[in-house]
């Protein structure tokens, strides 16, 4: 049961809110600067928002404007199409919306169970060229980005088996970015 002064990060827009009121089953979130609040129910705070430990806020109230990612490789905003296969299934269309050194954030038709196995291909470009990936991940978290009935869910996942020369590849295209691209909190 939140507390009045908890701390929750959305983890459909990454904003922060802090538990201005509790009321029954609804509670007011008041955003961290200030601008906005939402009044949601409780219910809702474990779908859509993740509780802030009080060692990150710590952290945070420490050391202000300095941001410490748990992340040990910077992501990368993209927009890239991929095929993906699990179990027995038969190809099938996604998208690849963010890239690191360690993993992807992928969009599928279906819905994904954390720990599977997901073998998928990564199509990268390079100038002219199109390269191919082939790469065998781990779901380590999955939520519903726009409902069931869209069939659009989007999971994290790292990678479990990946080739030398690819590595090599996604570093290439990495570093081939431009510097805006880099995804920051």
């Amino acid at each position: 049961m939140p507390e009045i002064g908890d701390r929750f990060k959305s983890i459909l827009t990454g904003g922060t809110y802090v538990v201005g009121k509790i009321n029954d089953k609804m509670v007011v979130l008041d955003r961290e600067d200030k601008k906005s609040q939402v009044l949601t129910e409780l219910s809702n705070l474990k779908l859509f928002y993740k509780r802030q430990e009080k060692e990150e806020e710590e952290t945070k109230l420490r050391y202000g404007i300095v941001s410490f990612e748990k992340r040990r490789y910077p992501r990368f905003s993209v927009d890239l199409p991929m095929e993906y296969t699990w179990g027995d299934l038969v190809a099938k269309q996604g998208r690849v919306t963010n890239v690191s050194e360690s993993g992807l954030l992928v969009y599928c038709a279906d819905q994904m169970e954390i720990g599977q196995a997901l073998r998928l291909k990564l199509f990268l470009p390079f100038g002219s060229e199109l390269n191919m990936m082939e790469i065998v991940n781990k779901v380590v978290w999955m939520d519903v980005y726009k409902g069931k009935e869209l069939g659009d869910y989007r999971s994290g996942v790292k990678f479990a088996e990946i080739s030398p020369v690819d590595v090599d590849k996604l570093k290439s295209f990495l570093v081939s970015l431009p510097q805006g691209q880099y995804f920051k909190h």
